[in-house]
């Protein structure tokens, strides 16, 4: 039976922020809110049809399934040139309180790509009681952030980017106080500095972490991620590293799904597996 599907404006001090919210035909076996953290500026849109199904499909195992537009993203308040690192760290916090509101289970923090980092983060500084899934995760907002602004030199070599200032580096530029548009996206100073300087060096003491890794064949997880999980292992986070065979939809030219991703996840948080006290 399909999910019932409701959209609502979250009320906050900086605006609105547009949410839809999945729960089950039969909303008592509810058996917990999954937050969705979403990805950043193009990555969002390209992941949308993956996110979509992933939400239904956790809709119908039981979940109730929050994806919420941070500020100037999608179809909440504000223009992204406004938006910065701590504001949507604020935005995570309270839709992990709306969630936690609802008082019917466990809540977990559901992180893409950027959006994966930003929930680390917010469930460490704000000490969220959730689990965290995370799929792709960015380990390093500066250097997420440095691939993006190369976007902004690649259209300056084909002559579709200039201005008095395009011989200047774009980091430069956002150093100097400048907002930098780079694809459509205007990048604050606000923003880049908060991107800079957030880094998954440790994960939060969150009772369960589910990590996804998402490759075109099967690999071996990366140095960084042992050296995360050696870390949990000794700060008793309960840490699951899952490598999974799919395709990089979140960059993708065409809109692809990772069927591996979505399946592994949904066994992860089955038979409705609850975070533990």
């Amino acid at each position: 039976m399909p999910a019932r599907l409701d959209a609502f404006h979250l009320e906050t001090p900086a605006g609105f922020r547009f949410c839809v919210e999945r729960t089950p035909a039969d909303r008592g076996r509810l058996r917990g809110t999954i937050v969705h953290v979403h990805a950043f500026a193009e990555e969002m849109n390209k992941s949308r049809r993956m996110v979509a199904l992933a939400a239904e499909a956790w809709a119908r195992d039981g979940w109730r399934v929050l994806q919420i537009d941070l500020g100037g993203c999608g179809d909440s308040a504000g223009e992204f040139a406004d938006a910065s690192w701590e504001g949507w760290l604020e935005d995570v916090r309270l839709a992990h309180r709306w969630a936690a509101a609802q008082g019917d289970g466990p809540v977990w923090l559901w992180g893409l790509r950027l959006g994966a980092l930003l929930a680390c983060e917010a469930a460490a500084r704000f000490r969220l009681d959730c689990g965290l899934l995370l799929w792709q995760p960015v380990t390093s907002g500066k250097q997420h952030l440095q691939q993006f602004l190369r976007l902004l030199k690649a259209a300056q070599v084909v002559g579709k980017a200039g201005g008095a200032d395009a011989d200047m580096p774009p980091q430069q530029r956002l150093a100097k106080g400048e907002t930098v548009e780079v694809a459509g996206y205007d990048i604050s100073p606000a923003l880049a500095q908060g991107m800079e300087a957030a880094r998954i060096d440790a994960l939060p003491a969150a009772p369960r972490v589910h990590w996804f890794q998402v490759a075109a064949g099967a690999a071996a997880p990366a140095p960084a991620i042992e050296r995360l999980a050696a870390d949990c292992r000794t700060r008793g986070v309960d840490l699951h590293v899952h490598a999974v065979v799919g395709p990089a939809f979140w960059q993708t030219q065409e809109i692809e799904l990772a069927h591996d991703l979505l399946t592994q996840s949904r066994q992860a948080l089955g038979a409705g597996q609850a975070v533990p006290a």
